[in-house]
């Protein structure tokens, strides 16, 4: 293809969905993908494409590349950062956008996402190429410049790691997925700590991107490190859970949210906490992975930080549902005036 015959305008515009999964998937920040897609753009707008015949397969590698340079250096902050650090979480629309139905054809659980943390910057390019992208061991070879065989035992490499670190590479049952956090949801809404204790593991983990606060002085580990202990449990008498460090802190957390509702995030059920309207934190679950109602919560991410939750924000907030209201009101005939007889529950 001759540097005439391509739009580089629309042939970027026709990738950037998919460069946007990558990265994302790469990265673990939405910001910071966004952050590197543009550069891609810029490089791509002032290089020389005479000799580029598939725009798609040009920019794939040059934003692959562009990721592990990145990766290797956001390993060193994060490594340094006194708090913990999780993946930014990615809720899903309701009415989804081109990036949005890229990153669902890119599925990958958020836990799988917390733990490629685990894997060096060129197997978790390899690996995000080969299980997201169903790119072949060719593909990766010419993006990482190493020989098929070889991406094929980086791969097979970075998936030993992942499953001796406890990756659930295959997603539990949906259905039953859903009820669990439902129940969950409703606990911490209640403040039903006799029904936590029903839902969790003996010994849970919960890991949280920042300090949660506790009650009477508890002490938690909240880094990504450091998950908050959990002690064996202690005989429980009648209507009286036994008081855990953990509890204290995933209760304390959902007294200081006005509300708690299931949203989807990448294509799995989680929890958003909202306060006066925005979201103050978001709960993704793993269970055992039992199949039927003795499935138990193991783990817990918990993700409260604002920078983070920008996104989710954008989409769920005060102000996101503001300009959505705005946008309704707009319509002609869209909101029919209300009579003064109409009878209204100021309760419900």
């Amino acid at each position: 293809m001759t540097e005439q015959g391509i739009d580089k305008a629309s042939s970027f515009e026709a990738a950037r969905a998919r460069l946007l999964a990558l990265a994302y998937r790469m990265l673990g920040s939405r910001a910071e993908a966004e952050d590197l897609v543009q550069d891609a753009w810029l490089k791509w707008h002032l290089a020389d494409t005479q000799a580029v015949q598939t725009p798609v397969a040009w920019l794939t590698t040059l934003t692959t590349r562009m990721a592990i340079d990145r990766f290797r250096q956001v390993q060193r902050e994060r490594a340094s950062q006194t708090t913990g650090w999780l993946p930014e979480p990615w809720l899903d629309e309701v009415a989804p956008s081109a990036e949005e139905l890229a990153l669902r054809t890119a599925d990958m659980s958020y836990g799988v996402m917390l733990l490629l943390e685990h894997l060096k910057p060129e197997e978790r390019a390899a690996f995000v190429l080969h299980e997201a992208f169903d790119c072949d061991y060719a593909e990766i070879a010419s993006i990482l410049e190493r020989t098929p065989t070889a991406c094929r035992q980086i791969v097979h490499r970075a998936k030993a790691r992942l499953q001796r670190a406890g990756a659930p590479l295959k997603r539990h049952d949906p259905a039953l997925h859903g009820q669990i956090v439902e129940r969950l949801r409703v606990a911490l809404e209640m403040q039903d700590r006799a029904g936590l204790l029903r839902l969790f593991s003996d010994a849970p983990e919960v890991m949280s991107d920042a300090p949660l606060c506790v009650p009477q002085n508890a002490p938690v580990h909240a880094a990504l490190s450091e998950p908050v202990p959990a002690p064996a449990r202690e005989p429980v008498r009648a209507g009286e859970p036994a008081p855990t460090d953990w509890m204290n802190a995933i209760t304390s957390l959902a007294q200081q949210a006005t509300n708690a509702e299931v949203v989807s995030m990448q294509g799995a059920v989680c929890i958003a906490l909202f306060c006066e309207g925005d979201v103050v934190g978001v709960i993704d679950v793993l269970t055992d992975g039992a199949t039927d109602s003795s499935a138990r919560i193991v783990s817990l991410r918990i993700v409260t930080s604002a920078a983070r939750l920008e996104a989710a924000n954008r989409m769920l907030g005060r102000e996101a549902v503001k300009e959505l209201l705005a946008r309704i009101q707009q319509r002609p005939g869209a909101l029919a005036p209300v009579s003064r007889n109409f009878p209204i529950d100021v309760d419900a």
